[in-house]
């Protein structure tokens, strides 16, 4: 990544707490379908938990294409941060068990990481888009 990405994406990634409310849009095969869910951010990875009977489950097995969208916010400004990548549902249960215990909320939904009804999500972020708060205009870079 050539040093003005690179720093970009520093700059972007400082917005970024370990867990957030992110906007997913995935493809159900006809239109795109768009909902709030938690974003966990660790390790530089990008990850969400959900239930594994859930429709964006289906939709990212079917085609792991997504975007999501976060607003940023600095005083009476705002600006976002736009990601887009391919997801990978994860199956290995150290990641799951690792993850498990990142996920502050986790324990309201799943007894255990082994809970067939839990679903990690690992998504590659492979595209960026960031507009700096009262900025006008977004700057795009890859990763």
């Amino acid at each position: 990544m050539p040093d003005t990405e690179s720093k970009l994406k520093s700059e972007a990634w400082a917005w970024l707490g370990p867990v957030q409310t992110v906007h997913l849009a995935t493809w159900d095969g006809t239109s795109p379908r768009v909902r709030p869910v938690s974003l966990i951010f660790d390790d530089g990875r990008f990850w969400l938990c959900t239930g594994s009977a859930d429709a964006k489950v289906r939709q990212l097995e079917q085609d792991p294409g997504f975007e999501f969208s976060l607003m940023l916010e600095k005083g009476d400004f705002s600006g976002t941060l736009r990601c887009s990548g391919r997801a990978r549902i994860a199956a290995d249960p150290e990641e799951k068990s690792r993850m498990s215990a990142r996920i502050p909320f986790f324990g309201q939904y799943w007894e255990s990481p082994e809970d067939p009804s839990y679903c990690l999500v690992e998504l590659h972020v492979k595209d960026v888009e960031f507009m700096r708060p009262g900025e006008m205009t977004s700057t795009r870079f890859k990763v």
